[in-house]
């Protein structure tokens, strides 16, 4: 799959959409043939990516642009990122305790 820029649409890397889950990084995208340099120097994170062309972020600045990726086959959805283990085997909240009782209502007077 080739990623393009949202802005310019230019084609930028290759990319497996396995790979494709939350945090991305620049070292997911590989150059568009081999024998060429990586697209993004692979320890620049993700937020610092971007266009060879435009210099804009390829996902745009849109808020909602960043849950998904332009690509060669179209608009591609990003996975939600994995929530961490909490650890609880209890799926019930806990309990907050007794809830107090006002002497007086929470009045204003006039």
């Amino acid at each position: 799959m080739i990623l393009r820029c949202r802005l310019c649409h230019a084609p930028i890397a290759a990319c497996d959409p396995a790979r494709l889950i939350p945090p991305l990084t620049s070292a997911v995208f590989e150059p568009l043939e081999p024998g060429f340099p990586p697209p993004f120097p692979p320890d620049v994170p993700w937020e610092a990516a971007r266009c060879p062309q435009c210099r804009h972020h390829p996902q745009g600045y849109a808020p909602d642009g960043a849950k998904s990726l332009e690509t060669d086959q179209g608009t591609w959805p990003l996975p939600a990122p994995e929530q961490p283990e909490t650890g609880c085997p209890d799926p019930k909240p806990a309990s907050p305790g007794p809830i107090p009782k006002r002497d007086k209502p929470n009045r204003r007077s006039r």
